[in-house]
This record gives structure tokens, sequence and C-alpha cells, in this order.
């Protein structure tokens, strides 16, 4: 409650001390990939003689559109810890330290934003430095969906969806074998995840792969794209039939022309 306390007090004294010197920051912007760990890196230059002690240090996580929140203090000779469940968040080096990097485990979405550090010296400057913390999130497992007729001649739409995944994934459909296919714009939508294939033919049946990426990471699914035999055009199979018909028709015919020569030939050789 103490720090709560002097956290309003704290932030302001940063606009404030305008001339301060900074906390030392080599990283500004920082990436890590959701539940690694990633460490805030911060410190400050002391003269030997001072009393690191009697400094308070302040770690703070501002949000966009939203108020501050505390992380991690150091005050009075004790470690404070705010929202962030302990053990999740912490100083790297035991306090008191000029070394005042914060470390945060088994990272958020949520914990992207601004980190402020601040840290008062009695009788001195206060001191000040922010990191920008981006939290990036692998895809979610997709869902893969057909829509629309799947027979020869059809029109099918497939589409691709994750649920979860920052920056948002993009999608890319391929075909495999025995009739392998990549496809491009404007026939698939990397967005949206969705392939349209239209004017289907036989050798496009088959199993269709959607991988949805970013920055952080993949995973894809498949969908089987086939034929119901049932579904074959009607005038196929009726020119099938009659042509099958007209060869057996053909057939019995020879057959009837040959018996009938074979007789003929037997009776001519009886009157002999």
């Amino acid at each position: 409650m103490l720090i709560k306390r002097r956290l309003g007090a704290i932030l302001i004294l940063i606009f404030i001390f305008q001339g301060a010197n900074p906390v030392q920051i080599p990283v500004s912007h920082m990436e890590v990939v959701q539940g690694q760990s990633v460490v805030l890196a911060a410190w400050y230059y002391s003269s030997p003689d001072k009393d690191l002690g009697k400094n308070t240090v302040l770690w703070s996580h501002i949000i966009i559109g939203h108020f501050y929140d505390q992380v991690i203090s150091f005050s009075f000779g004790e470690v404070g810890w705010g929202q962030k469940p302990t053990g999740r968040v912490g100083f790297s080096s035991a306090m008191p330290s000029t070394n005042v990097s914060l470390y945060i485990n088994s990272t958020e979405e949520t914990d992207s934003g601004a980190y402020y550090c601040v840290i008062l010296v009695p009788g001195g400057d206060s001191l000040h430095g922010e990191i920008q913390l981006n939290v990036i999130v692998p895809p979610s497992p997709p869902v893969c969906t057909m829509t629309g007729n799947p027979v020869v001649k059809g029109d099918v739409t497939l589409s691709c969806s994750s649920r979860e995944g920052k920056p948002a994934p993009q999608y890319k459909w391929r075909k495999a074998e025995p009739h392998p296919s990549i496809f491009f714009p404007p026939q698939q939508n990397e967005r949206l995840g969705t392939l349209g294939l239209t004017e289907l033919i036989e050798i496009e049946s088959g199993m269709y792969t959607c991988r949805a990426s970013n920055t952080a990471g993949s995973e894809s699914c498949s969908i089987n794209l086939e034929f119901p035999t049932s579904t074959y055009p009607t005038g196929m199979i009726a020119l099938g039939s009659a042509l099958a018909l007209s060869i057996a028709i053909l057939i019995c015919t020879l057959f009837i022309l040959r018996r009938g020569r074979d007789h003929q030939e037997e009776t001519a050789n009886e009157i002999e």
C-alpha cells in the first residue's frame, strides 16, 4: 500500500526533473515470444561513497489507454511487488545495486507496453528511463473448412483461420502430392485465409494444407477435397451405359453370324 501511495508522486517527478540524468537503457525497444522470459536491462551511476540502500527504485507498467500499474520496487531496504505474481517478476541483481534490471518470466501478451524505471536519490538527482516491450503470440492451431459444391465443374472455397496470433497471422495454402500446387493472389487471400477453386477438374482432388504463420511461429491444418462418385455428370453415365450395350449387341451378333456359318459348313460336308 505504501508503494501505491507513492507511485503517483514519483511519476510526477519524471516530468519535473527534466534535466535529471537518465537511467542507462541499452535497448529501448524489446520483443519476446509469449511464454519466454525477458530482461529489461537498466542501471545507473553512483558515487562509491553513496549508500545505495537509501535510494528508492520503482518500475511501473503503462499500457496505452490504461492507468499505470506498479511492477516492483525497492525502498527503505525492502523489495515490494505490485500486481504481477511474485516470482514472475523481479530484480536481476540483489538489491541494493546500481544494476536495476527487471526480469519477467512466463511473459503474457498483456505484459506489452511501456516500462518506466524511476530512481529517487535523497539529496541528489531523480533518474528515469523507459523501455517499450512487445510480447508477440504464435498463431493458435488453425481450423480448415470448405464451402461450395465439390464436384467436377463445381466451385469451392477453402478457408483457414486461427483464433489467436500477434501480429495477425498470414495464411498460405498448398496442395499435396500426387499433383502438388501452390497458389497466388487473387485466387488466394493470405490475410483472410481463403482459397477459391473454380471449374474443378479431377486432378484437383486431394489433400490441401494451410499454414498460419507470423514472426512468433506457425501452425497448420489440412482438409481433403474429394469428388463423390455419385456426383459424376448423368450424361457421361448414360453415354457409358449406351456404349456398353452397343458392344454387347455387337458381340452377340457376331456370335450368331459365326454359329450360322459353322452350321452351313457342317451341312455341306454331310451332303458330300
